[in-house]
């Protein structure tokens, strides 16, 4: 398999047919609509028609989903992630969503919100009063006569309490006054002060050089112990209206399944608003422009013909030098679950071939080669195979699970070859080697896997330049490179260790006469060539890092072996073996846990630097069907929405 070859449809029908005809495409799911307004200059009454209901939906889908937010916090049953989905039609939704217990439920959301968030302030605005007033309790005369009379000052204040005597005893030098300390805390006097206006000056100067701080209480009736007897009565109110709050807030949550089916029903709508935006149009027709599959152009043209009467429909290949092409890739299902690997690198570009198909393999080898060990194997594939029946999940999810699966196959496989059942614990001899016991064999497998992987990414990127029609490109770049690479491997070899320098010398020449081919003079060319050959160094590095899959391999059992070592030490008595078991479910989990991710980070870099450089370029963009988007149900058509 490879990539799906895009085409471009263009439709044309009548305005009365658009809202049809971009319900059937958001059904079929197949085709990305594209923005054709700035080149077909759209009149401006139509694009402002279409903002402004898109701005209605907005505001719609943004009260909804404040609704669901807002009764979440009062549901009192939750929902668990393994339920199923309901499944709707198109026409229940519509009618659920223009139900009087939805439009309410709404309003009555904001309501209750508003008026808690008005609670909320007064409950703060009380809160600071009560705190002010807390050291003043026992003042008791009423606040409101704090101030200046004709003749007479009341003030409160405080003043440091290691100054208090001396302030005491100079205010008591002032005949008309009278003192009083309140409250003491955190090093502070909180004092009650009354003095004659004829001593002010004197009682002002008393006052600054005590460092005294005038304390402004709030606005109240009363004395403050009355005050704050009044604050807490209005507090009790307060939570008896919140807790009324919260049973009107409960009763509504059973609403909570409605708003759902209308906010995706309303996403669906906004979704179509959005592409509809992007048509040309004039009075009687309009025009739609999208990128769809190829496989999938003759179920669009049936699709649209069969319901509109009257419509044009034509699909072309797009041009030569035509921007932002997208990019599908179609894979057999046990491929699939490895596109992860690359979309997470980039999608293939135009120039590129689809690289799965050729990396699958690999990263299967690798991923079970790195965790090797059968017992780890079982729990990786019964995890990934329980997900993908109980969450039936859809997309990344289903790719990530399905690679979870197969992983754990492959590590099963390896496992059983090396003989490692969670680690030590289960003693069966391996199937081929221990490599606790021989690791230099699987380093040289490891590089055997290697270099046949580099010489697999060489001949796909000779490939791609023969299929370019640049096929002496291929034979200079790619078949002087495996000719020179492979002299040095038949070094290794009794049998071919006679010829092989010849091998080396003749790549070398090839080398030498052709990498510096670009170049202008002869003596940059000879030079360039030359210089070409340091590449080598580039090649061995690259064998050099699949080292990482015996580094992996023997962290992995390792671990586990110790693991195992300390539960067998803790089990001498009835609370030792508890805690055995609870040492060796734990450990080994983590084990499996930190080397599945460790396998899964170091098999993609393979993949990524090893691999992919000697022959992908990437930087291809994902097709965005326009389609049916649903968060909280399943679709299931029906009539047009």
């Amino acid at each position: 398999m490879a990539k799906v070859n895009i085409k471009k449809m263009s439709v044309i029908a009548l305005q009365q047919d658009k809202k049809k005809v971009l319900s059937i495409l958001q059904k079929l799911g197949c085709a990305e609509v594209i923005d054709v307004r700035e080149k077909l200059n759209t009149a401006d009454k139509e694009k402002l028609v279409t903002t402004q209901t898109k701005r209605e939906l907005r505001e719609l889908l943004n009260d909804l989903k404040f609704t669901l937010e807002f009764l979440s916090r009062f549901s009192q049953t939750k929902k668990s992630i393994f339920a199923p989905k309901p499944l709707y039609s198109e026409e229940e939704m519509r009618n659920i969503s223009h139900r009087e217990e939805v439009i309410n439920t709404v309003k009555t959301c904001r309501g209750l919100e508003k008026r808690l968030t008005e609670l909320k302030s007064m409950e703060m605005k009380l809160q600071n009063t009560m705190e002010n007033l807390q050291p003043w309790k026992i003042l008791d005369i009423p606040v409101e006569s704090l101030g200046q009379t004709a003749h007479v000052v009341f003030q409160v204040g405080t003043v440091p309490e290691k100054n208090f005597e001396e302030f005491k005893s100079k205010i008591a030098e002032v005949s008309a006054s009278y003192l009083e300390k309140i409250w003491e805390e955190r090093e502070e006097a909180f004092v009650f002060l009354v003095y004659h206006k004829d001593f002010e000056k004197q009682v002002g100067e008393i006052l600054a050089e005590s460092a005294w701080s005038k304390q402004d209480l709030p606005e109240i009736k009363g004395t403050p112990k009355e005050a704050l007897q009044e604050c807490e009565k209005q507090l009790l109110e307060i939570q008896k209206e919140r807790e009324s709050i919260q049973e009107k807030a409960i009763k509504l949550a059973g609403n909570a399944p409605l708003i759902e089916v209308a906010f995706d029903y309303y996403t669906i709508v906004f979704e179509r608003e959005s592409a509809a935006e992007k048509l040309g149009a004039t009075e009687k027709v309009f025009y739609l422009e999208g990128w769809i599959p190829e496989p999938e152009t003759e179920k669009a043209r049936k699709a649209l013909t069969k319901e509109i009467d009257g419509i044009y429909i034509v699909f072309e290949e797009p041009e030569t030098d035509e921007a932002n092409v997208p990019t599908v890739v179609k894979n057999p299902k046990v491929v699939e679950p490895f596109e992860l690997i690359t979309d997470l690198y980039s999608l293939p570009g135009p120039n590129d071939i689809d690289p799965n198909i050729f990396m699958a393999p690999f990263f299967f080898l690798f991923f079970g080669m790195m965790i090797s060990d059968a017992g780890y194997g079982i729990v990786l594939a019964l995890l990934g195979l329980w997900a993908l029946k109980k969450l039936k999940p859809e997309g990344i999810g289903k790719k990530l699970f399905s690679l979870i699966f197969l992983g754990g196959i492959s590590t099963f496989i390896w496992g059983a070859m090396y003989g490692g059942w969670f680690g030590d614990l289960i003693k069966l001899p391996p199937l081929w080697f221990n490599p606790l016991e021989d690791p230099m064999r699987l380093l040289l497998f490891s590089f055997i896997l290697g270099i046949i992987q580099i010489y697999m990414g060489l001949a796909l990127q000779g490939y791609k330049n023969i299929r370019d029609g640049k096929t002496l490109d291929a034979v200079f770049d790619q078949g002087f490179w495996m000719v020179f690479l492979s002299g040095f491997l038949m070094f290794a070899l009794p049998q071919t260790k006679g010829i092989a320098r010849y091998v080396v010398i003749a790549g070398a020449i090839g080398l030498v006469l052709t990498q510096g081919r670009h170049q202008k003079s002869v003596v940059a060319k000879v030079g360039s060539g030359i210089l070409s050959l340091y590449d080598v160094m580039s090649y061995v590095s690259d064998v050099l890092s699949y080292s990482r899959i015996l580094a992996l391999g023997l962290a992995t059992g390792v671990i586990a072996t110790v693991i195992n070592t300390m539960g067998r030490l803790l089990g001498v008595n009835i609370i030792g073996y508890i805690i055995m078991v609870v040492l060796l479910v734990g450990g080994h989990l983590f084990n499996i846990a930190i080397n599945a991710l460790g396998a899964y980070v170091h098999s993609s870099r393979l993949q990524y630097v090893e691999f992919f450089s000697k022959f992908y370029e990437g930087g291809g963009r994902a097709l965005e069907p326009f389609t049916i988007k649903t968060k909280y149900t399943k679709y299931r058509n029906g009539e047009e929405i």
